[in-house]
This record gives structure tokens, sequence and C-alpha cells, in this order.
């Protein structure tokens, strides 16, 4: 009876150590494929021409260069999704704008109103004039993709974000 009793605990062990060798596993083929699409989805922005949407506030994405972001993630099998930061547009896997469930998130950020707030900064006692004509338009894009802990048998545990910026575009 001692040798059951042994033999049961020593199984128990086994499969504990499966399921978290399993675990890191399937935590490190998601991270990879994640690192990838976020890769992926920075060179087709930097590519791509910028949004027609171009006005004072905000710099958009054209619509080829969400279908190409569309085709890229269908063909890497990307299916992932989580919940967008404050201050970033979320998109689901048809490219189509969402709050909730989105696969990948992008948000982006105009050079050019950094440049004013900094010389508007150094210019004291009005001396000099700074306006937003001054500088050319710039952006560089956030992008944020998903990850997750996903064990089989138990599913989603974790949802981890990975983030990535493009280079500045001159638009």
């Amino acid at each position: 009876m001692r040798e059951a009793i042994g033999g049961i605990s020593i199984f128990q062990i086994v499969i504990f150590f499966i399921l978290l060798f399993t675990g890191v596993m399937c935590l490190t083929i998601n991270h990879s494929k994640a690192f990838g699409v976020k890769d992926e989805i920075i060179t087709i922005i930097e590519n791509e021409p910028l949004g027609s949407n171009n006005n004072t506030s905000s710099f958009g994405l054209s619509e080829s260069t969400n279908q190409k972001i569309v085709e890229h993630l269908n063909k890497a099998g990307y299916r992932i999704t989580g919940k967008c930061p404050d201050g970033y547009d979320g998109y689901n896997r048809n490219g189509e704008l969402t709050s909730r469930d989105a696969a990948y998130c992008i948000r982006a950020n105009r050079v050019e109103d950094k440049f004013v707030a900094d010389a508007k900064e150094k210019c004291s006692n009005n001396k000099c004039t700074v306006t937003s004509g001054d500088f050319p338009d710039m952006v560089y894009y956030d992008v944020v993709v998903f990850f997750q802990l996903d064990i089989p048998f138990i599913r989603e545990i974790f949802n981890f974000n990975l983030t990535g910026s493009t280079k500045t575009l001159f638009g």
C-alpha cells in the first residue's frame, strides 16, 4: 500500500512539471509570434503613406495600410486580443476600429507638438514667437500587440502587452 501512495505522488509531481513546462513553451511561442507581428506592423506603417484624414490633431492610417496589416495578421495566424491602453485606437482582426478585444492598438504622436512646447518654454518674455507652421509635419506611431500565457486545459491565464514605435515619419 505504501508504494501505491508513493507512486501516485510521484505521478502528480511529474504531471505538474509537464504542465509547467508546457505553459512556459506556450508563453515563449506566443511572445515570439507577437514580437514578429509587432515588427511587421511597424514595417508596414513605415513603408506606407500616411492616411487621408491628416489634420492638426491626428494622423490616421490609410485603408491600404490597414488592409496590409489585416492580411499579415491572417497570414501569421495571430488571434490574441486585448484591451488597448488609454489614448490608443484599437483595431480588430478585420481592420475595424473597436474599443474592446483589439488585435492591435496604434497611437499617432506628433513630434511638432513637442517641438513647439519646448520652443515656447525656451522663449522667455515674449522675445520670440513660435507657431506650429514653423516645423514640418512629423509623426511617429506607437504600436501595441498582445500575447498571453495559455496553458492547455486551463486556457488563458495572463494577458501581456508588447509595445514598439516607428521611426519619425514626415507628412
